[in-house]
């Protein structure tokens, strides 16, 4: 079976990621807006690739088709870009 990946072309700032990660007990999630809709999702790592503008992230999809689907992958707060993977 393959992972079905999915392309962010617009998400949140460095602060609504970093806020997702250290809040989720209080519900705190993020909006990432893919080729085809919109999706939320629980920041569940964040480490930062060096620059200060890219990440590696994990999480759980938490909306829409994919929800309760965990995924990993790289988003750009420069860019607001990124490539999300469904599955772990």
């Amino acid at each position: 079976m393959t992972d079905k990946s999915v392309t962010v072309t617009d998400g949140p700032d460095k602060p609504a990621l970093q806020w997702a990660l250290l809040y989720p007990e209080r519900g705190q999630s993020v909006m990432f807006r893919t080729e085809n809709e919109i999706v939320e999702a629980r920041i569940a790592e964040m480490i930062e690739m060096g620059n200060g503008f890219d990440f590696d992230l994990k999480g759980t999809f938490c909306s829409g088709p994919l929800c309760d689907q965990p995924f990993h992958g790289t988003y750009s707060v420069e860019s607001r870009s990124g490539l999300l993977t469904v599955g772990l």
